[in-house]
């Protein structure tokens, strides 16, 4: 489990720097277009040697719904590393697993019980996106990155519904919520050049490996979910780290306490789900 682990927080790790890196050599659209094509692909081919088959048509229009959510997020996030540092970007939209945790509170069908943990979560959360928000001189924080946030969130409760009602069908959730991008865009292929292709692939492969070994994980997790949870938040502060070598990112103050708030956000609110 260690290793799956490890795998998953290497894979996110380099979806956020290659994203980065891709940002200004291409299109938005079509870089994710791409990516999510290979996810659809890689997830299609797994189900296939797996032989895991079946799904429901709620579940395909839950799937199909987030999937598009998760797409739209995306460009917007792509078009928020082109004037955003790579480690705020990440750092805000990290938290659509608190924000969308917040507001499965209020909703019955998801059978959330508040607790201290989550109060403090949301708190520390709103206080790290108020912080980023006042962010400016050199570096400053679009308003693609609180889209990117706010649509994250919204496709992440579509996750949490999925794997509460169906969780023995979780790769045709992969395969559907991949799709859904493709299809929703899927005319962007007409126009996909070589640079998109290269990064989108490079792209696509990263998710679906940390995707699917975070499933693995959690599957293998028993009473230690939260723990798994945990150290997979640990790439919210990994990504600051190397974005300022790589990318020549600048480190300040208030940067500094708007990424140390979320990702003290993630950890509360995982730790909240131990009480549960």
């Amino acid at each position: 489990m260690s290793a799956l682990i490890l795998v998953s927080l290497v894979a996110y790790t380099a979806i956020a720097l290659l994203f980065k890196a891709a940002a200004p050599r291409t299109q938005s659209d079509r870089l994710v277009v791409v990516a999510l094509t290979v996810v659809t692909l890689a997830a299609a081919g797994m189900m296939i040697l797996r032989r895991e088959w079946g799904g429901t048509w709620s579940g395909t229009a839950i799937a199909l719904v987030s999937g598009a959510l998760f797409y739209l997020a995306s460009v917007y996030r792509v078009k928020a590393l082109m004037t955003t540092p790579v480690s705020l970007v990440f750092a805000l939209t990290n938290l659509d697993l608190v924000i969308s945790g917040a507001i499965a509170l209020f909703v019955p069908v998801f059978g959330q019980t508040l607790t201290i943990w989550n109060v403090l979560a949301v708190g520390v959360a709103g206080t790290a996106i108020l912080l980023g928000a006042q962010i400016r001189s050199v570096e400053r924080i679009s308003v693609s990155t609180f889209v990117s946030l706010a649509l994250l969130s919204v496709s992440a409760l579509g996750f949490v519904l999925y794997a509460r009602l169906f969780p023995e069908a979780l790769l045709f959730f992969i395969l559907l919520d991949h799709l859904a991008g493709v299809l929703l865009n899927g005319r962007a292929w007409h126009a996909v050049q070589r640079s998109e292709v290269m990064w989108g692939t490079a792209l696509g492969i990263c998710m679906f490996i940390g995707f699917w070994s975070l499933l693995q994980a959690l599957a293998q997790s028993g009473s230690n979910t939260t723990l798994v949870l945990l150290v997979l938040s640990m790439k919210t502060p990994l990504i600051a780290v190397f974005a300022v070598p790589v990318f020549k990112e600048r480190f300040s103050v208030a940067k500094g306490a708007a990424i140390g708030l979320a990702s003290l956000a993630v950890v509360l609110w995982e730790i909240g789900l131990a009480f549960v």
